[in-house]
């Protein structure tokens, strides 16, 4: 209640619309359904349409720009962008952008080959293994610290074609991945590949509901940033209780 009571007053000290702002931000470029450029080269996505209802709600302007992975930390981390979405949170990425609220939870999955299957029950499994991620990614404190450590062998993965190439060549030993990024993938841009029917998921989320959030550059300048931040944190989490966010999954799924 304490909190709530915070954020009410320090919103209170914006203007309830803000006309005539606009703010660019990032995100990520090839994470269908969430945030993609589609065949007309529109930016497209649940996460997509989420900012602009957020947008919407406050009364401002977005232009968001979709790119690689790297890239939107890159930009985030230098101030080249006023924001990002969606991060995982942690203390690294805590150093250079300030966190509001989730914008989507993610469930994590490793995915293999139907030939070659890969035994998980838990992260000891992994050990020894050649597991494929997406460059920049993070997953858990656990997975992370043993990829630190050297415990797991992680290759970083470019587009999600080479995922699947690896895969089938025996590059990688399974690859982590979004479970809904990857059924999408296969539904939408490879299903008249009969040989990635072979692709499944283990059973076992190797991280599961994870929040991304919607992030503001420390670096870049912006006016009340931190008024910002607790506006656009107070947005989305009516927003998540609106239910709001699994009305734009649904769109995405048929």
């Amino acid at each position: 209640m304490k909190k709530a009571l915070i954020v009410g007053f320090i919103l209170s000290c914006l203007p309830l619309v803000a006309v005539g702002i606009t703010f660019n931000i990032v995100g990520d470029d090839d994470f269908p359904p969430f945030s993609f450029i589609d065949q007309d080269k529109q930016v497209r996505g649940v996460d997509v349409d989420l900012m602009y209802e957020m947008a919407d709600r406050l009364g401002i302007k977005l232009n968001i720009e979709l790119v690689p992975w790297k890239r939107l930390l890159s930009m985030t981390k230098n101030g080249d962008i006023a924001g990002s979405f969606s991060l995982f949170k942690t203390p690294e990425r805590e150093a250079f952008a300030h966190f509001t609220y989730p914008v989507h939870y993610s469930t994590y999955k490793l995915f293999t080959v139907k030939s070659n299957p890969v035994r998980f029950e838990n992260l000891k499994d992994l050990y020894g293994k050649r597991i494929g991620l997406s460059a920049g990614f993070v997953i858990s404190d656990e997975f992370d610290a043993a990829r630190v450590r050297g415990d797991i062998n992680v290759v970083e993965i470019y587009h999600y074609d080479d995922a699947f190439r690896r895969l089938f060549k025996g590059g990688v030993d399974a690859f982590v991945a979004n479970e809904l990024v990857v059924n999408y993938k296969l539904k939408n841009e490879y299903s008249e590949n009969k040989a990635f029917s072979d692709i499944v998921s283990l059973a076992k989320p190797l991280k599961q509901s994870r929040g991304g959030f919607f992030v503001l550059s420390k670096k870049f300048p912006m006016k009340d940033k931190l008024k910002w931040q607790a506006r656009f944190t107070d947005t989305l989490m009516m927003m998540e209780q609106d239910g709001i966010a699994e009305k734009f999954i649904q769109k995405y799924k048929h």
